[in-house]
């Protein structure tokens, strides 16, 4: 699941009564279905393919959320909106165990987003590498975009002052 390990958790709704399941990483204790659990995104995408759990309905992220973010981004076109830190993981999760064709025009409008602010926040960097040490900046961010910018703007400012020679 790429950077799903840094969201720790994610939240889900058992579907079905379980009479205690260990995956390694967490176990669950017996319980009723409906009741709600917190676990890692990769264990979540294997109990949503099992059709142990379902994300809750206010955590899902469904196909009109992200063309909505796709129109959002578009209308600004220098400025990145907010997106909430979890976003990308829980769009993921939403698709698991979707049928194959919607699951493949989910990913399109995914990749489309991520691209789309992918662009952006190069832009930013390109222009002002400091940036990344902008909290209202950051604070934008999902925790995939914070862990890239933090990467690669060092680079990008080490690259700017190569090149005018500025140490």
């Amino acid at each position: 699941m790429g950077f799903s390990y840094l969201v720790p958790s994610v939240r889900a709704v058992l579907t079905r009564d379980v009479d205690g399941v260990d995956l390694g990483l967490i176990s669950i204790a017996p319980a009723k279905a409906g009741s709600i659990i917190n676990a890692p995104p990769n264990v979540l995408e294997v109990l949503i393919k099992r059709g142990v759990v379902s994300l809750l309905d206010e955590d899902r992220v469904g196909s009109e959320e992200v063309l909505k973010r796709v129109w959002l981004e578009n209308r600004a076109p220098s400025e990145l909106r907010e997106l909430p830190r979890d976003f990308y993981v829980r769009a993921r999760l939403s698709m698991v165990g979707g049928d194959q064709k919607n699951v493949r025009i989910y990913a399109q409008q995914l990749r489309e987003l991520a691209q789309l602010r992918l662009r952006k926040i190069l832009m930013l960097l390109a222009v002002n590498p400091g940036i990344a040490e902008s909290r209202d900046f950051l604070d934008k961010l999902t925790v995939e975009e914070e862990v890239l910018v933090k990467s690669i703007a060092p680079l990008i400012k080490d690259f700017l002052n190569a090149l005018v020679g500025i140490q």
